[in-house]
């Protein structure tokens, strides 16, 4: 009755489970890391605004009097007005520094949607890892206590010694006791991940995901690919900007009255590139894109060893998964016959324990590869931009 209830039980939490998708699209909507960083484009498109628009007028007003005796005097009156107007080449090159900060920013967005998706993925995998050597604990504990139970009814039939019985018996406790520090690390992986995502409150949360490969990532970018691009890009906009030495001109127009004219003026003031050239702020943009076209083909030299390393990883984690499926089922039945024999007392318990151990190592490693696997197509996605926002 007890095993009905805890089937019941564990079918009723796979299904109120959450999946890892729904899982991770709500930790991207809610995720206030990611929030935050897409405020920055906003913020990046005002400051944009504020570097192409036009500066305010100035006005001038003057009053006059004039004396040319004690006997008699006179008003005059002047009033200027003064624009600065940006040259036309340079509203064009501060529109497209602009539009590239604003690309740079978007990019650092992507970048940063990329890192959350892989990381989060990385961490959920080491739960799902955990959770499965949890159910495998508890095949282990069941085995152990079937073992157990035997050796009690052997021993009390006098076929095996008391310290074999004994011996048995630490073995079944020993396995509660790594049942239970495999909860223990449960707990801790499971918070780290609910943490990770932004989530107040404990969920149920399904383990068996499995990640896969992007079939089709040709038209992807590395994230940090872009974000090198989009860097350099800026770097470039800033030295075409820096190359206008003078940027603006201040056009003013007056009207003056005096006692015996009236006087109206139009003129125009050019800043001399003389001192300031804006040639240093323009050699500092160089280098700067210069430097980052260099880290680009750094970064795609090891994007390529790295894919060449993780197919090469795929490849051969498959061939052990094979090789490691093939041996378990050799060892399970091995396990059943041993265990069929120790009850009728032709196998030694050493001998059915150490075929047990040899199950659950098999078992173990099995995990670990679908683990490995996992993360491989985890980061070989992030690779190829598959997780680009």
């Amino acid at each position: 009755m007890i095993k009905i209830l805890s089937a019941v039980v564990l079918i009723s939490a796979s299904l109120f489970a959450q999946d890892f998708d729904t899982f991770l699209n709500n930790a991207l909507k809610n995720s206030t890391y990611l929030k935050s960083s897409n405020l920055s484009i906003a913020q990046v498109r005002q400051q944009g605004l504020a570097m192409t628009r036009y500066k305010n007028p100035s006005l001038d007003l003057e009053y006059s009097e004039f004396r040319p005796d004690a006997s008699a005097d006179d008003n005059g009156y002047r009033a200027a007005i003064t624009q600065p107007i940006r040259l036309w080449g340079v509203n064009s090159d501060t529109q497209a520094y602009v539009d590239a900060s604003i690309k740079k920013t978007e990019s650092t967005y992507s970048l940063s949607y990329a890192e959350f998706t892989r990381d989060i993925s990385i961490l959920y995998t080491e739960y799902a890892k955990q959770k499965r050597q949890l159910e495998l604990g508890n095949e282990e504990l069941s085995i152990a206590k079937n073992i157990y139970e035997i050796s009690e009814q052997r021993s009390l039939a006098g076929t095996i010694s008391k310290g074999l019985m004994l011996q048995a018996q630490v073995d079944y406790e020993m396995a509660e006791i790594k049942t239970q520090t495999l909860n223990l690390d449960i707990q801790e992986t499971y918070f780290e991940l609910l943490k990770f995502a932004g989530i107040s409150k404990e969920i149920e949360l399904e383990y068996n995901h499995e990640f896969k490969l992007i079939s089709d990532a040709s038209s992807l970018i590395n994230p940090d690919i872009n974000y090198l691009k989009s860097y350099k890009e800026e770097a470039k906009a800033d030295v075409t900007l820096n190359s206008n030495s003078v940027k603006w001109i201040d056009l003013s127009a007056e009207y003056e009255i005096e006692p015996d004219q009236n006087v109206m003026r139009i003129g125009a003031s050019i800043p001399l590139t003389i001192f300031n050239t804006s040639s240093e702020e323009m050699q500092v943009a160089k280098l700067e894109a210069d430097k980052t076209a260099l880290l680009i083909e750094n970064e795609k030299a090891k994007i390529s060893i790295e894919n060449i390393k993780l197919k090469k990883q795929r490849n051969l984690l498959k061939i052990l998964k094979s090789k490691n499926e093939e041996t378990l089922k050799t060892q399970t039945k091995l396990l059943k016959m041993f265990e069929d024999g120790y009850k009728i007392a032709s196998i030694n318990l050493l001998e059915l324990q150490n075929i047990k151990n040899r199950v659950i190592k098999t078992k173990e490693s099995l995990i670990k590869i679908d683990t490995a696997l996992n993360q491989n197509a985890i980061t070989t996605n992030y690779i190829s931009g598959a997780y680009n926002e």
